[in-house]
């Protein structure tokens, strides 16, 4: 298998450098007034004179302002367009004219303004040429009209015309009479209907979701995918793996379970390389490493012989002692009890049963030895144990003999607890016996049925697992089912009026200060039902019946297989979570800085792209571009709806992600007749064809151009509101 190797994220755009003078009052623009075109996108703002002969706007910047103050200069500083990112300052201060679509900040588009005609070059006192401006589908009244004081007011322009940008895009694609044009914007989608060469806008229908809000999302993904990512990532970056690495699914459902296969989630896998700085790491020479090798080998020799001579010298002390104590124990036979006693006191020892116990481990301990020098195994001696006081009445022993008494009787309990257990485990071996010997007689006369029996108990046994496992799943979620039942399990164990309560539950009343929980067995329940998800007896006790029962169908039936088992289903899991996170290949190493400045695409690169068709994805309670122009192209009849299809237009910069078009084409395929003409194409140039729409407007349609500008007397006159409607105007009603 092949991948492709890792992408390094884009760097923040160079910085372009100043424009020379540009003779302006000697060109073409001045002379004949030409008409400047602004094309004014949330993204980007393109600007040019229709006179110039380019095949792109004479100006294209990103529309950001940032204001700051330079510290070192003590001067306020305002920078427009990809100026913006000359530092980290002036990055962390950009501002946009926009919120969403619509121009809101009036000052930002003043700045930006100033910057356009200073690129332009014009360098008169007042703007004295016509202009031409986008805005935004169904744009308020009062953004118009701030936009028509700013350009009147402060740059005394002689006319404005708006029209919307969308309309401009398919009038550069020679769509001139009937088409349906989806443009994917920065902040939205629009889905706008073109009937007989005007854009039939009270039929258009946008979907609140586009580049800006398509990036948001993806960095979300990646915070939550790599929590303890060692660096930021940027907006821009995350902006660059979207165009560059994303693109939309034809069948998204399909390819979401053809991911569930590591292989193929790998086989989709692109690798963002971080930047980072590699440790130093200084390469040892085989000299050195042989040198480290003798050392550590010359260290463990000598560790085996120092612990080689600590224990002779134990042995040999242990021969010492007993020899010793021998000598010792001989005295209980030449003299009184009394003195022997006290013989063995002056050694250390309080009674002679605690002298016999010293002595009996010190015989064990050399005979063992001895034993281990010859070579020969050593079988200690074993015998019933005796208790001879345990049944000896109190009143016939001394303080002494008392407390041997309690001794005895409790190593007599231990041993008779001991031999109860082994009897326990004698029966039960007994009976796992019977019942192997039941089970081996019904496989041998009725073998479909006892596998049928084995089945059921490992599909019983599993669905016990699933269900603790959600249950330990639910529990952090404090509104779960779960979580629920067990507040209530301690709620009614603190509470001490609970009608289930018992007689051994807290007494608290009228100073009744006994606590007696506990008392009565039942009382402890009310801990399994609270610890249930998480009982780590029973769940340790399932794993070992079901790994039994999986030996045994691996064994007797031909269809279950290492595949079906249990810890084949967890590693396929576990691989495909690793295949996610981390890639395919090579294994994941944290401590490979590479690898832990990598960030791993796949899933996300169709998931993204899918908000666009499926919003709910993203919380975004809105329905999809293709249910969009299914009910745009239902609202008109079917002969107007015959013509539209046959020039459906994808622009928009957002909608220049890999297989957009192909998407649309089969979504609106799925719901028209089998035979209608379809007719899905992309746009020439997205970023520049609205203000080449432009240009070929206003020198094709010039007259209707100038008849419905706003004047400066119809500004005067009619105020900053007034609107003169077009067919390329963003509301017009026809």
């Amino acid at each position: 298998m092949t991948f492709k190797p890792a992408l390094t994220v884009t760097e923040w755009p160079s910085v372009n450098p100043l424009s020379s003078e540009k003779d302006y009052r000697g060109s073409i623009h001045w002379t004949q007034h030409s008409p400047l075109l602004i094309d004014n996108g949330s993204s980007e703002l393109r600007a040019g004179f229709s006179s110039s002969t380019l095949d792109a706007p004479m100006y294209a910047f990103d529309n950001i302002v940032s204001r700051f103050l330079d510290r070192k200069r003590s001067t306020n500083v305002i920078l427009c367009g990809s100026d913006c990112y000359v530092d980290a300052q002036a990055r962390s201060n950009i501002k946009s004219p926009f919120d969403a679509d619509v121009v809101c900040g009036m000052d930002s588009m003043e700045y930006i303004l100033d910057y356009t005609f200073g690129r332009l070059g014009i360098d008169t006192e007042r703007i004295d040429h016509p202009v031409l401006m986008t805005e935004t589908l169904c744009n308020p009244e009062y953004s118009r009209a701030q936009m028509n004081e700013l350009l009147f007011e402060a740059y005394q322009v002689n006319s404005v015309n708006y029209g919307l940008d969308a309309l401009f895009s398919a009038y550069s694609n020679n769509i001139r009479n009937d088409g349906l044009i989806v443009s994917a914007g920065r902040s939205s989608t629009l889905v706008v209907p073109l009937a007989m060469g005007h854009g039939v806008l009270d039929n258009a229908k946008r979907l609140t979701w586009g580049g800006a809000q398509a990036v948001d999302f993806l960095q979300k993904l990646l915070q939550l995918k790599y929590p303890n990512c060692p660096q930021k990532i940027t907006t821009y970056e995350v902006q660059c793996m979207l165009e560059e690495l994303c693109y939309t699914s034809s069948d998204y459902d399909a390819e979401i379970r053809h991911f569930q296969v590591p292989e193929n989630l790998a086989k989709a896998d692109r690798v963002v390389q971080l930047p980072f700085t590699a440790p130093e790491r200084k390469e040892k020479t085989q000299e050195e490493i042989e040198l480290a090798e003798e050392r550590k080998r010359a260290a463990s020799r000598r560790l085996q012989e120092q612990t080689r001579l600590m224990r002779q010298e134990r042995a040999q002390q242990n021969e010492n002692d007993l020899k010793y104590y021998t000598l010792l124990r001989e005295w209980k036979d030449k003299e009184s009890q009394e003195n022997y006693l006290a013989r063995l006191e002056s050694e250390g020892f309080d009674t002679e049963q605690e002298f016999e116990r010293v002595y009996k481990r010190l015989d064990t301990s050399v005979r063992k030895n001895r034993a281990e020098e010859l070579g020969e195994e050593f079988h200690e001696e074993k015998k019933e144990p005796e208790f001879p006081l345990a049944d000896v009445p109190d009143a016939d022993l001394d303080e002494e003999g008392l407390k041997e008494k309690r001794r005895q009787l409790l190593m007599k309990a231990g041993y008779e607890a001991r031999l109860r257990t082994r009897a326990e485990k004698e029966e039960k071996k007994r009976l796992e016996e019977e019942r192997d010997a039941k089970e081996r007689k019904e496989q041998r006369e009725n073998p479909e049925a006892w596998l049928k029996k084995i089945h059921a108990q490992y599909n019983e046994i599993l669905a016990r697992i699933h269900k603790r496992k959600r249950l330990r799943d639910m529990l952090p979620n404090r509104k779960s089912a779960a979580a629920q039942q067990r507040m209530k399990s301690i709620t009614a164990l603190a509470s001490e009026n609970d009608a289930s309560s018992t007689g051994s539950q807290r007494r608290r009343k009228r100073g009744e200060d006994e606590d007696t929980f506990g008392a009565d067995d039942s009382d402890w329940a009310v801990y399994r039902t609270i610890n249930d998800a998480t009982n780590e007896e029973e769940e340790a006790k399932d794993h070992e019946q079901l790994e039994e029962l999986e030996q045994k169908l691996l064994e007797f039936d031909d269809k279950f297989t290492e595949e079906d088992t249990y810890a084949a289903m967890l590693s396929r899991k576990s691989r495909l979570t690793n295949t996610f996170l981390r890639g395919f290949e090579p294994k994941w190493d944290p401590e490979d800085a590479i690898q832990f400045h990598q960030l791993h695409l796949n899933v996300e690169r169709i998931r993204v792209p899918e908000v666009s068709w499926q919003p709910i994805i993203a919380g975004v309670d809105q329905a999809g571009v293709g249910e969009l122009c299914r009910h745009v192209l239902r609202s008109f009849d079917e002969t107007v709806r015959g013509r539209m299809i046959q020039n459906v237009l994808v622009t928009g910069r957002y909608s220049q992600l890999p297989g957009f078009d192909v998407r649309l084409q089969s979504t609106l395929r799925s719901v028209l007749p089998p035979h209608a003409p379809l007719s899905v194409r992309r746009a020439r140039n997205p970023r520049f064809d609205a203000w080449l729409g432009m240009r070929q407007w206003v020198f094709e349609q010039n007259e209707v151009f100038r008849a419905t500008s706003i004047s400066r007397a119809d500004y005067d006159e009619k105020g900053p509101g007034w609107f003169q409607e077009h067919g390329m105007s963003a509301c017009v009603n026809r």
